[in-house]
């Protein structure tokens, strides 16, 4: 069996090592000469598919397709089913760290990080009585795959109430309750956190527009580590500039890089980070482990851990 690894080279070169033994022969399309690759034997590849260089009817042979990354809305879906090919993501490698991100950011807005960052830089000692608690706050996750499960388990610990949203409704480990999206956008405004870790689709593009962020308490916290075609960028500085919502976390934008002109840059009520609240010294270890399992398990048809098609 042979199997073709996108990009990620020292990842490749550790599976390698574990690969070999069973005969199977791994390839790196970003180190290898074009020549060198045999495409019309590779059974599997892992990471994305680049389409301006790289497109699927190279690999006649193909059947399987192994993401690194939990997101799969730039896939070609129909393609992979029309062609029966297999399709897994890495649902749970990058779950830890972003829920941490979501905890972290929250609690930085609560207890007014940024006043004191900035007084501290100019050497002012001065208190700021607006720092609130989080116990019997109310929070809304739009999204209760792993990610969101990861956060809901974490704002359990801070005594927060916490509901989710999903696409029906369906109860979900370490939520009190769950709605279905139509529902989840009325209740939202009964909420002091919301959280979006949802995917890109049809249902959820332009999902925090002005109509919804009407709805919202004043006060309300909004964090995204979803996509950042979730939110509309420019209903939302609109909105903060007529001092709505008592703080804003965004790990991800319509646009990336986020364009300098933006305002949500300089906004005293933004926390911008760039696409990176997945970022820790764990994922590694999680995502080699989620790889060699799959293709091993592929190899040996067994049954494939996060399998979308």
């Amino acid at each position: 069996m042979k199997v073709l690894f996108i990009e990620m080279p020292d990842i490749e070169k550790q599976c390698r090592k574990i690969l070999q033994p069973f005969g199977i022969e791994s390839f790196n399309y970003i180190l290898k000469k074009e020549n060198d690759i045999p495409y019309t034997e590779i059974e599997m590849i892992v990471g994305i598919t680049p389409a301006q260089t790289l497109n699927l009817e190279q690999f006649p042979n193909l059947k399987m397709v192994q993401l690194p990354s939990a997101g799969y809305d730039q896939i070609p879906m129909e393609e992979l089913k029309k062609r029966n090919i297999i399709l897994a993501n890495a649902s749970g490698v990058y779950s830890i760290p972003i829920s941490e991100w979501v905890i972290g950011k929250i609690l930085e807005i609560i207890k007014q990080s940024k006043f004191y960052i900035q007084n501290q830089e100019k050497l002012i000692w001065k208190k700021n009585n607006h720092m609130i608690e989080l116990p019997n706050r109310k929070a809304l996750v739009f999204g209760t795959g792993s990610i969101g499960q990861e956060i809901a388990k974490r704002l359990n610990a801070f005594d927060v109430i916490v509901d989710g949203v999903n696409s029906n409704g369906r109860d979900i480990i370490h939520f009190r309750q769950c709605f279905n999206l139509e529902k989840g956008k009325k209740e939202a405004g009964k909420y002091d956190i919301l959280i979006f870790s949802m995917p890109n689709n049809q249902d959820t593009a332009g999902l925090v527009d002005e109509e919804f962020i009407n709805t919202l308490k004043d006060t309300a916290i909004l964090i995204n580590v979803g996509r950042g075609t979730l939110i509309n960028e420019r209903d939302l500085i609109e909105a903060l500039n007529k001092d709505k919502f008592t703080g804003v976390a965004l790990d991800v934008m319509q646009t990336e890089p986020l364009p300098a002109e933006s305002e949500l840059w300089t906004h005293p009520k933004v926390y911008i980070t760039p696409h990176s609240s997945f970022i820790s010294d764990g994922i590694n270890k999680r995502r080699i482990d989620l790889i060699l399992s799959n293709i091993l398990a592929f190899y040996q048809h067994k049954d494939i851990i996060n399998r979308i098609i």
